[in-house]
């Protein structure tokens, strides 16, 4: 929670008001206050030798936000790299349905330790074996990817209708509180599934 609130929330709003005070330009204030959630993703992968799909996303949106202010120099586009990519990650949910395991699984085992660790290795067996965890995992991936395309286009009119600090203040801080809210109510779910699975005696009996 602190690294969330120094790297993703707080740092990147602070970094873009002290790179504009001196006197760097829109477009490469944004683009460099953005980078520091980069160093979340060197941290774990110093520790684990390995980036998961939560990293995979920020060093995707970190080069995206590069390549526009090189091509477009526009703070504007800089800005929409977020809604492109909420909207983006919106639909990456609902079609990864049709996969094996659907994508907020590997989010959510990223969250427990990542594939490495015994809560992430429990998931998996959990997902293969539990029809309950596979409900649970694919309601949770629907509800994310609806919430998240709508998303997008709020922050596609943030950006459009309001300057650039209060634009980057919206994206900096509302998706967070959306991805808090959706994080509390996975996880109230998840504990209530978690309560109900039967134990090792439980299913040696059965």
């Amino acid at each position: 929670m602190l690294r969330m609130l120094g790297l993703d929330i707080i740092g990147p709003l602070v970094a873009f008001q002290l790179l504009r005070s001196a006197g760097l330009a829109e477009v490469w204030s944004l683009v460099l206050a953005g980078t520091l959630p980069g160093f979340g993703v060197l941290v774990d992968y110093l520790r684990w030798r390995t980036v998961d799909v939560v990293g995979v996303v920020v060093l995707g949106g970190i080069g995206l936000s590069i390549a526009l202010a090189v091509v477009t120099d526009d703070p504007k586009i800089v800005l929409l790299e977020s809604a492109a990519l909420t909207g983006a990650f919106g639909l990456a949910c609902l079609l990864s349905l049709a996969t094996h395991r659907p994508l907020i699984f590997y989010f959510g085992q990223a969250f427990n330790g990542g594939r490495h660790s015994s809560e992430g290795a429990e998931l998996e067996a959990d997902f293969d074996k539990y029809g309950e965890a596979r409900f649970f995992w694919r309601t949770v991936t629907v509800v994310w990817g609806l919430t998240h395309l709508a998303l997008a286009v709020v922050l596609t009119a943030i950006v459009q209708t309001s300057s650039t600090s209060t634009a980057l203040t919206f994206n900096r801080t509302v998706p967070w509180i959306l991805t808090a809210a959706l994080i509390a109510w996975a996880f109230w779910w998840g504990e209530r599934l978690r309560a109900e699975k039967p134990t090792d005696e439980e299913q040696s009996a059965d």
